[in-house]
């Protein structure tokens, strides 16, 4: 069914809805072909369980019973409208079909859902390789969205880390939220926290080191933070899954063979990804403009999961090897593929924009709009010239990166 088909006043009955267009069965074969391949990579069986009553009254002791009993029954037919499609799906599973479902909006907003009504079935999980792929599954030829489990909670706690080192400013009268972005004001607020530079540090060594960044140790931050992160995060989450259903849309799994029988991600040339990456940039700015956020968030978070995929890379050469540089050839193609994305979205953006507004205009504004949107690669770039002496003196004192990533990750 077309996620827009129906269209319920109620936000979350339109959020059930279009979970509930996921529901279709996905073919025995397909299903078994993911379980048997999650398994092998590592997945545990799960069981799940959705909060009671008194776990609800737990969580807001300040609501009243009705709203306590509300709330149960929501968190039941979310429940209800999102069914893991195999016993090895994790924490992760719920928050990837909400995304899902949200593309799935995108998708046909677009005009792009698809004709014989198989969306992808997306699915989580622990390979412990930090990837995402689309996969065209064998003898069935339905298409899967996977996303390793640890990658998500990577991008979770690296965008927490970025925006903890962003100062926040005086709201505005109405109660936006301010931030001081300029490259001074972060190292300043670096210098007045040392905590700041430690949770970035501990984020990237953990997941470098032992391929899980749940790892890295759980902490708060203050509310400003953390609706900072929350935005950056759901954007650069979005557009890892918004690539790979892209991959799909665009007919790059349906040329010849569909691949062998495991979760072997496909190694695209440049061109087809930067076919995604458009296609997957435009569904992802779609869902955040739907959210209540503007181009540039999108972009933050785009940028972030590219710089991420990057700054990881520097960390297992620098444990490896004790040189940033020392990257194996399959390492330092992938790393060159992140800054040729990043290029070519950028270049991209300006020419729409110069087709939105003259090249004239856009010509003359460039530098201040470059610079919004490069606010989260440069914050990085911060944090990492911080971080890579940590990396050197923690490689010189024997530590090596996780052997995850000499397995081909």
């Amino acid at each position: 069914m077309d996620p827009l088909a129906t269209r319920p006043d109620d936000e979350n009955s339109r959020l059930l809805h279009r979970l509930r267009t996921r529901r279709r069965v996905p073919d025995p074969q397909t299903v078994a072909f993911l379980e048997q391949a999650q398994e092998s990579a590592g997945g545990r069986r799960t069981t799940r369980e959705m909060p009671d009553a008194g776990t609800v009254r737990a969580m807001y002791p300040n609501r009243t019973e009705a709203e306590i009993a509300e709330m149960s029954r929501y968190f039941a037919e979310l429940d209800s409208a999102i069914r893991p499609p195999t016993r090895y799906e994790g924490r992760h599973h719920r928050q990837v079909q909400v995304y899902a479902a949200q593309l799935d909006e995108a998708v046909a907003r677009h005009g792009r859902w698809p004709a014989a009504d198989n969306p992808p079935l997306f699915a989580t999980t622990e390979s412990g390789h930090g990837t995402a792929a689309a996969i065209r599954v064998p003898h069935t030829g339905d298409h899967l969205v996977l996303v390793d489990s640890e990658l998500l909670q990577f991008l979770f706690l690296f965008s927490k880390a970025v925006a903890l080192a962003v100062p926040a400013g005086t709201p505005t009268p109405d109660g936006i939220l301010r931030f001081a972005t300029e490259p001074e004001e972060i190292r300043a607020n670096l210098r007045r926290d040392p905590q700041i530079l430690f949770r970035f540090h501990d984020v990237v060594l953990s997941y470098a080191m032992t391929g899980s960044a749940s790892r890295a140790e759980a902490y708060r931050v203050p509310p400003a933070t953390e609706r900072l992160y929350g935005i950056v995060m759901q954007s650069a989450q979005t557009f890892v899954l918004a690539h790979e259903y892209a991959h799909v849309l665009e007919g790059h799994l349906d040329d010849g063979d569909p691949g062998g029988e495991h979760l072997a991600p496909p190694q695209w040339p440049l061109p087809l990804e930067g076919v995604a990456d458009r296609f997957g940039f435009e569904l992802t700015l779609e869902v955040m403009k739907k959210a209540g956020y503007d181009l540039y968030f999108t972009y933050w978070g785009i940028e972030l999961f590219l710089s991420a995929n990057e700054i990881l890379l520097k960390a297992i050469s620098l444990l490896r090897t004790g040189d940033e540089h020392g990257l194996r050839h399959d390492e330092r193609h992938r790393q060159a593929g992140f800054d040729a994305r990043r290029r070519s979205l950028e270049t991209m953006l300006r020419t729409d924009l110069e087709r939105a507004s003259g090249k004239a205009t856009v010509e003359a504004e460039w530098d201040r709009i470059g610079s919004g949107l490069h606010v989260v690669r440069d914050i990085v770039h911060i944090l990492w010239g911080e971080t890579e002496p940590l990396l050197r003196k923690a490689h010189a004192d024997g530590s090596r990166p996780a052997v995850w990533w000499d397995s081909g990750g």
